[in-house]
């Protein structure tokens, strides 16, 4: 009986090895290791900011919280004030606003549910990193949720993978990524994969992204030695993405993402409009801006544009109340 129990857990075995590798199942690529204002968080639970900007469970609740946290890979902020351990230099993860990595071997995705406004600081505002796997960030929110987002001696947003794809979705919700350090970046998307794939995806609500004075405000990176590596930039649902100084790769001999989708793009100070586009959120012009609409693409102000700039309508068509400077260009054609 014995020599027959265990000729059958051997084929059991071998046949359990012979089955193929499935994806990861929900929660499985949730952060290994997550820190949210100076806080290690390594289960589920509920929490209140305090006014230096780091957490307490004292009085929190599900009535009662600013940060929830579902231990599965979702972070909830409601108006929620979150700062890093004051450091620029040679940061550890309790000095980041939030800090989220993989356990050894996996991808890691973290989603950030916006209720209300928030404030995320630190070395870096929000880190998300791989040492395998993929490395994605999803930003999103049901009721017009806001985030400011900064890093006093890194990025503002920083997502990186060692060997797999990168990901940043914004979804519906309002963000602003900004660095003030010297050297660094609102927002990098950044792999060091063979071929890696890196998107950057806002889906409704808008995102600005601020680099230090002379860096960009979004910058893709990827391996000198990469082979056919896939970037992408995707506005939908009237979002508009404002990167300043601009939009760049850390490779001078890779082309930066033609946008895709239907939204606003301002590289810079040059803005084009892509598609058929309704201003849902507030956007200004500023004065040394240009905004362009092409031929084939509209934007109905909807009463959310201020233009301090000057709008450019290239063939396409503008109607709602622009203000500001309007410029008829003749319609570019190939």
């Amino acid at each position: 009986m014995g020599k027959k129990l265990f000729s059958l857990c051997m084929a059991l075995a071998l046949c359990l090895s012979l089955l193929p590798a499935t994806a990861l199942a929900v929660g499985e690529d949730a952060p290994g290791t997550l820190w949210v204002g100076q806080t290690k968080i390594t289960a589920s639970g509920y929490w209140k900011t305090t006014d230096d900007g780091t957490l307490t469970s004292n009085g929190a609740s599900a009535d009662n919280y600013n940060v929830h946290y579902d231990g599965s890979g979702t972070l909830t902020l409601k108006d929620a004030t979150i700062q890093g351990r004051d450091i620029i230099n040679e940061a550890d993860p309790i000095d980041y606003g939030i800090y989220a990595a993989s356990t050894s071997g996996q991808s890691v995705a973290l989603t950030i549910n916006l209720i209300g406004s928030n404030t995320v600081k630190g070395y870096c505002g929000i880190y998300v990193g791989a040492s395998d796997g993929d490395s994605t960030l999803v930003i999103q929110s049901d009721t017009n949720g806001s985030l400011e987002t900064s890093g006093n001696g890194w990025n503002g947003i920083g997502l990186l993978s060692d060997s797999g794809n990168v990901s940043l979705t914004i979804n519906n919700a309002s963000v602003e990524a900004s660095t003030e350090k010297a050297g660094y970046y609102g927002v990098s998307v950044k792999s060091n994969a063979g071929s890696p794939t890196i998107s950057l995806t806002v889906n409704g609500g808008s995102l600005t992204a601020q680099g230090d004075s002379k860096l960009s405000g979004i910058r893709y990176s990827f391996q000198e030695n990469a082979t056919t590596p896939s970037i992408s930039l995707t506005v939908q649902k009237n979002a508009w993405v404002k990167a300043m100084p601009g939009i760049d790769t850390a490779q001078s001999m890779a082309s930066k993402p033609t946008p895709q989708g239907n939204g606003i793009v301002f590289d810079g100070t040059e803005g084009t409009v892509y598609g058929n586009v309704t201003l849902q959120d507030n956007l200004t012009i500023a004065q040394d801006e240009t905004l362009t609409i092409p031929q084939g693409s509209t934007l109905n102000t909807n009463g959310n544009l201020t233009n301090n700039g000057t709008i450019v309508d290239a063939g396409g068509t503008l109607t709602g109340e622009p203000g500001g400077i309007i410029v008829t260009a003749p319609a570019i054609t190939t």
